[in-house]
């Protein structure tokens, strides 16, 4: 009988042994739980502050929402000047991209996408590249600040992206192009990168033989008086003017369809062209869309 009772009390010893042994498991497991991923796309623009031009925006927007659904999006600019009028304006704050991309981390985002909607890698595109990779080489005592963060392509990154680009505005070619030409307006640039434009130009005129379709710049090569010296060559009387950018902004409506005497279409008609203004951005254009989708699809399977 001892005996039995020595046995059944050893037996629940290590019950209660194995018991406890299998409760600390369970606690350290529970403390040392997997991290679960959160994903987010930031999506970055320059910017506007004119509140009709947004449309072109909310487009991109939820061409992404529709590519990547139940993924948090937000937004960001990177011009200062313009999120600044936006806020002494409208009331309304918008974060520059390193703000952005700081409050992602603090809502327990770790691994994220910036999504650059910026028309070819100039300055801008080149500053969000720098606030990126000082990102993916920061860490804190916890780790690092995201275990991924990728930026994306912008809308003219490769070659073939320029001859998707020609394509997406084919709808804008007048029918008469011995008529009327077309005649796209980009921002321009001073930046290392300026030949991008100069590229499209020259895209746009092999990918559109024999039609009069150009692009000049506000701010850059090639310059309006590029473009009227083939204007004036092709013969045409009507010119159609469209910008080559996400939105139809302020350069848009003043520089390009604005009555100021220095605008496109004042100095056009004062060359006797009959001027028409097409007040969409790219961003309205779901072919031009798709590019940046693409480009953002590429981009999250780094993920």
């Amino acid at each position: 009988m001892k005996s039995w009772r020595k046995i059944s009390a050893l037996v629940t010893l290590m019950l209660l042994t194995m018991s406890f042994l299998l409760m600390g498991a369970s606690s350290a497991m529970a403390k040392e739980k997997v991290k679960v991923d959160k994903k987010a796309i930031l999506l970055v623009a320059f910017g506007t502050s004119v509140p009709e031009a947004r449309v072109a925006l909310d487009n991109v927007e939820a061409k992404v929402k529709e590519a990547f659904p139940g993924v948090e999006v937000r937004w960001s600019y990177t011009s200062s000047i313009i999120r600044e009028k936006i806020a002494r304006e409208q009331k309304v704050f918008i974060d520059s991209p390193m703000t952005a991309l700081a409050k992602l981390s603090d809502d327990g985002y770790n691994k994220v996408v910036v999504h650059s909607l910026h028309i070819f890698p100039g300055q801008e595109y080149s500053d969000l590249e720098s606030v990126v990779k000082s990102l993916q080489d920061t860490k804190t005592s916890e780790g690092p600040v995201f275990d991924k963060l990728v930026l994306s392509d912008s809308l003219l990154q490769e070659f073939n992206d320029y001859k998707r680009a020609g394509a997406a505005i084919a709808n804008l070619i007048p029918e008469n192009t011995s008529e009327e030409a077309l005649l796209l307006m980009g921002h321009g640039t001073g930046y290392r990168a300026l030949s991008a434009y100069g590229c499209m130009n020259d895209v746009l005129r092999q990918q559109y033989w024999g039609k009069n379709v150009m692009l000049a710049t506000v701010e850059g090569y090639p310059e309006l008086q590029h473009a009227m010296r083939d204007l004036a060559a092709s013969g045409v009387k009507k010119v159609k003017l469209a910008p080559f950018m996400v939105v139809a902004g302020d350069h848009a409506q003043n520089d390009m369809a604005g009555d100021e005497p220095d605008s496109w279409k004042s100095q056009l008609e004062a060359k006797g062209y009959v001027v028409e203004a097409h007040m969409q951005g790219l961003g309205e254009n779901d072919a031009v869309v798709k590019i940046m989708v693409d480009h953002l699809k590429k981009a999250w399977n780094q993920l």
